[in-house]
This record gives structure tokens, sequence and C-alpha cells, in this order.
């Protein structure tokens, strides 16, 4: 197997509120309207706990901080793995290696889902970055990019 076959999605949907990043990371978590359809193998947060409310209170805190509480506030970004591929040890690397690239600016808190149709990583990104206060934002391009390097890295694990 390689990278090729999985897929890297960023959600196109806004989170603009507080009660939007709850959501989204209680998801994540396992604890939201996903509870008892799927298992959670794995959920950690870089540059944030581990904990859900203080996840959520670090990232909302950092939106607070930089004044930045409109608009697009977290980004979601999904990696599946295709069917059969259920090595745990290669998903977790392959999680925190991912969750390494993203957090060089941001945020992120992520978990490791189990369902009957793939394994797959959800990432909550904070949209505002925690060392500069800008927002991110990626062209189509520079999502490509991204991609390409979410492929690379999971490929040196394969």
């Amino acid at each position: 197997m390689n990278a090729e076959n999985i897929v890297v999605k960023i959600v196109n949907e806004h989170y603009n509120t507080d009660h939007d990043i709850q959501n989204l990371i209680y998801y994540i978590a396992g604890k939201g309207r996903n509870k008892g359809k799927e298992s959670l193998l794995l959920c950690k947060g870089k540059g944030v706990s581990h904990k859900l409310p203080k996840a959520i209170k670090q990232m909302i805190g950092t939106q607070k901080i930089y004044k930045k509480t409109s608009g697009r506030r977290m980004y979601q970004l999904i990696v599946s793995f295709p069917d059969g591929m259920h090595n745990e040890d290669v998903i977790k690397q392959a999680a925190e290696k991912i969750a390494d690239m993203l957090y060089g600016k941001f945020q992120v808190f992520y978990g490791i889902h189990i369902s009957k149709e793939n394994w797959h990583i959800h990432y909550a990104i904070n949209a505002v970055s925690y060392n500069t206060g800008r927002k991110w934002h990626q062209s189509k391009k520079e999502l490509e990019e991204m991609k390409k390097r979410i492929s690379a890295a999971i490929d040196s694990i394969i």
C-alpha cells in the first residue's frame, strides 16, 4: 500500500461560533453525534490539552487574545485510509507526523476514528495562529501542496 490510496480533504464548513468549535472537538473525541457509531483509537492535542473542555477553552482563548472571533474560526482536515488498512502503529505515526506539520503555527486537536468502512483521522485546526495572530488562509494551490506533503509523510512511514 502507498499514500496514493489515502484521501486528504478539508471539510467545507465554517465553524463560526464557540458552540461550533465545541461540537467539532467533541465529535473528534468520539463524544459528539458519532458516539457509539465509531470507536476512538486515540485523541490528542498539539498546543492544546488532550482534555476536551480545556482544549476548547485554549483554542477559543487564542482567538479572543488576537480579537479574531468572527468568520471562519476552525478548519477540519480528514485523512482517510483505504479499507483494510488497520495498522495501528502506522496510523498513529501518521497522525502524529501530520499534527506536527500543522502545529508549526496553529493549535491542533485530533482523533483517530475506527469505523466499519475505514480508519481515518480528524483534525481540528485553529484558524488563528497562536504565535502571530494571523488567520490561516490557503489557496487551492497551497492546499494541494499540503496534501502532497501529507502523502509524502505517510509514504515515509509505510
